[in-house]
């Protein structure tokens, strides 16, 4: 019996609303201790990573987005820019703090997947997901001159450790981001984790 790997949805929409809603909570955000924001409703915390990636995905998508969509991402920078520019120090701490305690729960994860390998075969999309936050918030460390060799071993440890679980297979999420997440960059994205065959 065959079945399908599960998958990482995608929606424009609500991704354009989650980025919107966090460039303009970005402020109150950063002065404050905690790494999740609150934004209120259906909307998913407000972090860096999360920021971070659908700002990454979204420019990216440009042309498919119509005028008004282009718009909402163009403000969401705007914001994103004058906050970190502002709060610069809350902003780098933050953001190490966040790449620092994301890699380390994606390490926990990886670690459990040994013992129960169908409860991660189900998770491992939203890891990779995870995994995709903590390349953003790497690659913005390293721009900032933040990035040290600790997060970078790290870093390297939570990939060895995907590499020994990861099934190489299909694209994992919405097909309209196959060219904004390439696979030889962001080879996780690409493939399941399950027994081996």
């Amino acid at each position: 019996m065959s079945t399908n790997p599960p998958t990482l949805a995608f929606d424009l929409e609500r991704d354009l609303r989650v980025l919107a809603a966090m460039a303009t909570n970005l402020t109150p955000y950063l002065y404050e201790d905690e790494m999740y924001g609150y934004l209120g409703g259906d909307l998913p915390r407000l972090t860096l990573g999360g920021l971070l990636m659908r700002l990454y995905r979204l420019s990216r998508l440009q042309d498919r987005l119509t005028v008004e969509q282009q718009a909402v991402v163009e403000d969401a920078r705007a914001n994103f820019e004058a906050g970190r520019s502002k709060w610069a120090v809350h902003y780098e701490s933050k953001l190490v703090n966040e790449l620092r305690s994301r890699a380390e729960a994606l390490l926990r994860f990886l670690d459990e997947c040994t013992d129960d390998l169908v409860s991660c075969t189900a998770s491992y999309p939203s890891q990779a997901e995870k995994r995709t936050m903590i390349e953003h918030l790497q690659e913005e460390a390293e721009g900032l001159n933040l990035l040290t060799e600790d997060h970078r071993a790290l870093i390297n440890v939570v990939d060895q450790k995907i590499r020994r679980v990861l099934r190489d297979g299909t694209f994992i999420t919405d097909e309209r981001l196959k060219d904004v997440y390439p696979r030889d960059k962001f080879w996780w994205l690409y493939g399941s984790v399950g027994e081996s065959k």
